[in-house]
């Protein structure tokens, strides 16, 4: 206990709090892309939360937030991530490389003529 009386005083106490919700967000967003589907009460387990509703108010905030993309089954008490859409078989990567190849090659272009 005291522990915690110290952090007030060297003024790490904000930075810690931040830290710890960082640590749970990353630990979320973690989860949503292993699980497809995973239950408040082991979320709560795995991340050291008090109980279910700690977990569904923090998952609710991560999807609000944008850290996951998933949605809560309030009723039956699971997180059921949305699934992922890969598009590297698509022309997407390639048109935004190339975008951004072309963005550099502009730059260039136009420090050459200052220059």
């Amino acid at each position: 206990q005291s522990i915690p009386l110290i952090h007030p005083q060297d003024h790490t106490y904000t930075l810690i709090i931040r830290l710890h919700h960082n640590v749970i967000k990353t630990g979320i967003r973690i989860m949503s892309l292993s699980y497809s589907r995973i239950s408040l009460k082991d979320i709560a387990i795995k991340l050291g939360l008090d109980d279910t509703l700690d977990a569904e108010y923090i998952v609710g905030k991560a999807i609000k937030d944008g850290v996951i993309e998933a949605t809560i089954d309030h009723q039956n008490g699971y997180m059921q991530s949305k699934e992922k859409i890969d598009i590297y078989p698509t022309k997407e990567p390639q048109e935004t490389f190339h975008e951004r190849i072309q963005f550099c090659l502009d730059l260039y272009t136009q420090s050459i003529k200052v220059g």
